[in-house]
């Protein structure tokens, strides 16, 4: 999951050894990531992926080695991932939730419906046999609506599962675009500069400007 907008990130990346979950499931998986949680401003998006079971019974190809949780990549990194991503997959793409929603339902309520819809999506196109997802949800209602479909929560899954890295990096690239694009509709904000993220910037800005249409009315964001 994606936390705060700063992150280390290392010029000299290694290979990420995932676990082979993918590879020992009898069917596609699809993996599931968000991004955007505890920005102050802006959308919440989960991230889908999904690919061939064949691709983990061999290399990975070249342009995918580099494929690993969002946050350890920067950004020219990260979008020059989904080109490969969207190749190799089966399926794969972004859903989004407003902040209104989520003042309205609450973050996980939020969170969880853009999941059900990702997996609607999804199973539309095929029948994958599970889905693993970044972090610790309930998600109740997720699996009341796909019974047959194995659902499983990973703590730091976007290190550990292949197909979530990839959908924490779809998650975090268009996410990042839209909020580019909201900078343009909402001058002096700088959401190009933060994304949202509840920066000291950012902050300032608040204090200066107050609250945009795009800021979560329901999270703490004056201090």
């Amino acid at each position: 999951m994606a936390g705060k907008r700063s992150y280390t990130v290392s010029s000299q990346l290694k290979p990420v050894s995932f676990e082979p979950l993918e590879k020992n499931a009898d069917g596609p998986v699809i993996g599931l990531d968000e991004a955007g949680r505890g920005c102050l401003a802006g959308p919440v998006a989960v991230g889908f992926a999904v690919f061939p079971p064949e691709l983990f019974q061999k290399e990975l190809p070249d342009s995918l080695k580099m494929v690993r949780d969002s946050k350890l990549l920067n950004r020219s990194r990260r979008e020059s991932l989904v080109e490969p991503i969207q190749k190799y997959s089966l399926c794969s793409g972004v859903i989004m939730a407003s902040a209104r929603s989520i003042d309205g339902k609450g973050i996980n309520p939020t969170i969880e419906n853009c999941m059900i819809q990702a997996l609607a999506r999804v199973r539309r196109q095929i029948q994958p046999v599970a889905t693993l997802i970044d972090g610790n949800y309930r998600l109740t209602q997720l699996k009341s609506r796909n019974p047959d479909l194995r659902v499983e929560c990973l703590v730091g899954g976007d290190n550990r599962v292949f197909s979530i890295a990839a959908a924490s990096i779809l998650a975090k690239v268009f996410r990042d675009k839209r909020m580019d694009r909201f900078d343009r509709y909402f001058p002096g904000y700088d959401f190009s500069r933060h994304a949202g993220y509840g920066t000291a910037h950012h902050r300032q800005k608040i204090h200066e400007l107050g609250l945009s249409p795009l800021h979560r009315k329901s999270y703490k964001l004056k201090s």
